[in-house]
């Protein structure tokens, strides 16, 4: 009975394949020759999803197949609806895996164009980073179980392995058949991955000893031994290293400086790392601020800052990756500055403002709130306090900083800072963001003072109702005005360009590498758009040699450019 409603049960889902099947099928047999259309499109978003899905399944029962076999001999004995459900999963989708994915082998060594697919390169990125991530996963919750309890978990380690042959299954596949320019994003991905663990692995094992000496330093706890403790972070940290070192170091660190790659370094290993380095940093000021403006009770000072070894934890794995990426970005002093080197300034200096300006709003809410009538510090108060001085002393320092550097290049190189699209879209995001931020307080705050006149309560209690609306009013305005009067003085320091005389904007760049071109360019501040070709630029000196070679072209787009009297350059470009 149970195998027949398990039939049953995947019938339907049997129907589904087979349409698929006659789908892939009919569209094979078309002309090879045939361009990419509708057809090829709808083949390989089907191929591509059900073999996503197919691998998902045959990985988990086979998983399951496995853990019940090794399981039967031991007293806990598999569930007879898990083995019917792994049976079930292999039962289907390894044998239409299988078949999807000898169909697919034999395209990709057939059709070249099947290699560059953005088909091919999504369903490779999402198993290598899904495989990738399932095993970081399960070798860590293994590893956390054995060394919490003793107790070795056959499935996760099961599971791990065969996610682990997944992963390296595709990756032989990724470096015999993908293109490496469609994989740049997968080997940033599996970077990102790296880098995040081990960060956190690195800070979460120096945290430890840190607060293994802090207390016994100070005598704060009864200290065991922090073997144990700190065991699974390094261990941790000893197996997201190497994955960021093969991603990263071997691989991407290297690859051209697409707008994907310096997302990576800016707006993950720089600015994830100035995050780290504030969060820390602001958690320890805030801790002595409160201690000193605060009310701390009977709490003695040891076990009030008891969360030192934490704050000291993330500012160092902070300051790593800080500067390590600031190091791959390279020196300022050697090259001219480019739309990355703003990029990064304008988002620090934005970073530190939005900091400042939450202290400093924080600061006016309790002021205001005193002069309706409560006291400054006093209880709680104090700890509010503490925290609008440590966004102030955390974040005025930071916005100085990156925006004095912004003041002195737009000093020594008006031309190209103004022209600047990343500082434009920076004052126009402040400019706007808290011109409208002031208008909704401002709606609030006249709400309150109407409703309270209406109602005839108006009194010292209705200005501290409206503290903070005000408080968010007279900051938000003040950044919003300031950044006006900045917008308003490019405007008119801007250069003005005669009319014979155009800006460039944009750059087209056609060629098969460009890398050393295309980092060149990313010097001025013209959108630069890559075309890759996928062969070289053949010659013809009539318009009929070109529609012939038009009509003889395998790829889907073509570059032809007149490079003089009926003289042509017929260009094919990567899918």
């Amino acid at each position: 009975m149970m195998v027949f409603e398990i039939l049953t049960s995947l019938l339907p889902l049997a129907i589904v394949v087979g349409i698929v099947v006659l789908i892939v099928r009919s569209v094979s047999t078309r002309d090879r020759s045939a361009t990419q259309g509708a057809g090829v499109a709808i083949r390989r978003f089907f191929v591509y999803t059900f073999m996503l899905v197919t691998l998902l399944l045959a990985g988990l029962g086979l998983a399951g197949i496995v853990d019940a076999i090794a399981s039967a001999g031991s007293t806990v004995a598999t569930a007879s609806a898990d083995i019917a459900r792994s049976v079930a999963f292999v039962v289907v989708g390894l044998p239409v895996y299988a078949g999807l994915g000898y169909f697919t082998s034999r395209r990709l060594r057939e059709d070249p164009a099947e290699r560059r697919s953005f088909g091919w390169a999504f369903y490779l990125t999402v198993a290598l980073i899904g495989s990738l991530i399932a095993t970081l996963s399960l070798l860590i919750g293994f590893i956390g179980e054995l060394l919490r309890d003793g107790d070795v978990n056959r499935s996760l380690v099961i599971n791990g392995i065969i996610w682990g042959l997944v992963w390296t299954a595709h990756w032989w596949a990724a470096t015999r058949w993908a293109d490496k320019r469609r994989m740049a994003v997968h080997l940033l991905l599996g970077s990102a991955i790296g880098l995040i663990t081990s960060l956190t692995a690195a800070g979460w094992a120096l945290s430890t000893v840190l607060q293994e000496l802090y207390g016994a330093v100070l005598a704060t706890s009864i200290v065991d031994s922090g073997v144990e403790s700190i065991a699974e972070p390094l261990v941790i940290l000893a197996i997201a290293a190497p994955v960021w070192a093969w991603y990263w170091l071997r691989h991407a660190r290297s690859a051209p400086r697409t707008p994907s790659w310096l997302a990576y370094v800016v707006l993950l290993g720089i600015l994830g790392g100035v995050t780290a380095v504030v969060i820390g940093s602001g958690t320890a000021l805030f801790g002595v601020l409160q201690w000193l403006l605060g009310d701390p009770g009977t709490v003695s000072a040891a076990a009030h800052f008891d969360f030192m070894p934490g704050a000291v934890a993330a500012i160092a794995v902070g300051a790593a990756s800080w500067g390590y990426h600031g190091v791959v970005l390279g020196d300022r002093a050697e090259r001219q500055r480019t739309e990355v080197d703003r990029v990064y300034d304008y988002v620090l200096s934005g970073s530190g403002l939005l900091v400042a300006a939450g202290g400093l709003a924080t600061l006016i809410t309790i002021a205001i709130d005193a002069i309706g009538g409560s006291d400054l510090v006093t209880g709680s108060r104090g700890d509010v306090v503490a925290v609008a001085l440590t966004l102030l002393i955390i974040g005025i320092p930071l916005w100085w900083r990156y925006w004095s550097t912004i003041r002195s290049y737009r000093a020594d190189d008006p031309g190209h800072e103004l022209a600047s699209v990343t500082r434009r879209i920076y004052l126009f995001l402040l400019f706007g963001a808290t011109g409208l931020v002031a208008l909704v307080n401002l709606v609030i705050l006249i709400f309150i003072l109407v409703e309270d006149i209406l109602e005839g309560t108006l009194q010292g209690a209705s200005l501290s109702t409206a503290a903070v609306p005000i408080a968010i009013l007279l900051t938000a305005g003040a950044v919003a005005w300031y950044h006006f009067l900045v917008f308003r003085e490019d405007r008119e320091a801007a250069p003005d360009h005669p009319r014979d005389e155009v800006a460039v904007r944009e750059v087209i760049l056609v060629s098969r590498n460009g890398r050393e071109l295309l980092e060149a360019l990313a010097a001025t501040t013209a959108r630069v758009d890559t075309l890759h070709t996928a062969e070289m630029p053949r010659h013809m000196d009539s318009v009929e040699a070109v529609l012939e070679a038009l009509d003889a072209e395998t790829h889907s787009r073509v570059v032809v450019v007149e490079t003089g009297e009926h003289q042509y350059d017929v260009v094919a470009l990567d899918a």
